[in-house]
């Protein structure tokens, strides 16, 4: 907890206050605001807090061993106090949670949630006997966008790029900013024939497409793999197969979709 201290202190004080002023709501949005904000991923759970709120509650009434003749009506008010606290605190870590998988640029997923969705997908795939197809994607010459329009239209370009990549997919397809001007796409249940036409969709959205006021033409190399067809050993190896045939597509001139079957010193 960032100051276990300052947040104990604090929640007595509200915790005093909800109970003596008979369970006020503006003592409760009040505490919302305020404690809420000494907490961290890694101690708003609800077995810490209420570890906290149970000794809290015990100085607040002054409640000895020898003394039993406690005011229920303050148990109940500390209750529900607490439970508030708890949904609150829920909110936060969903929050938290949500934001630190998300590209704050576009809005996709990045690379921090691709081991988490891929370990599921690899996992479904090998215990289904079901395929999963893999894509990278990259956008041909991005570099030579930045230097001519400068990084704020560059920006602007990876937001639009994400909006056709994610309009072009279908329903249990994930795409994610894998890095700079890549993305990643996961094709669940998919082999090579299925993701040809998701894939070289996207492709083509990109070639025609016109975008940002600066009216940019832009293209993407792609490159495919796919379980079991190219026989990756792992969701790593997946990646690699991927990668490895996207720098196929830019070196056979780029704006094109290259799947790992069709290397010819593949693995």
């Amino acid at each position: 907890m960032k100051d276990l201290g300052l947040f104990v202190a604090e929640y007595k004080n509200y915790l005093s206050k909800y109970i003596l002023r008979g369970g006020q709501d503006d003592v409760l949005f009040e505490a919302y605001q305020n404690l809420v904000k000494l907490l961290d991923e890694s101690s708003a759970q609800a077995a810490n807090l209420l570890d906290i709120h149970n000794q809290v509650l015990k100085d607040v009434l002054n409640i000895r061993n020898d003394n039993d003749m406690v005011q229920w009506i303050y148990i109940e008010r500390a209750t529900e106090f607490l439970a508030q606290i708890l949904i609150a605190t829920d909110a936060l870590l969903l929050s938290l949670r949500e934001n630190v998988a998300r590209d704050p640029l576009t809005g996709l997923y990045n690379r921090l949630a691709v081991e988490k969705m891929l370990s599921r997908m690899w996992a479904n795939a090998q215990e289904s006997k079901i395929p999963l197809t893999m894509a990278v994607i990259d956008l041909d010459n991005f570099k030579n966008v930045n230097d001519s329009f400068g990084h704020m239209i560059g920006d602007q370009l990876l937001q639009e790029i994400s909006s056709v990549i994610k309009r072009s997919l279908r329903d249990g397809d994930e795409v994610m900013r894998f890095g700079g001007e890549e993305f990643l796409i996961l094709l669940p249940k998919t082999d090579g024939a299925g993701a040809k036409k998701p894939l070289e969709r996207i492709r083509k959205r990109i070639e025609d497409g016109v975008f940002t006021e600066n009216k940019i033409k832009i293209t993407a190399s792609i490159g495919a793999a796919v379980y079991p067809d190219n026989r990756p050993l792992s969701e790593k190896e997946l990646i690699e197969f991927a990668d490895a045939a996207m720098y196929e597509a830019k070196a056979k001139g780029k704006n094109r979709l290259v799947f790992y079957g069709q290397l010819d010193d593949k693995k």
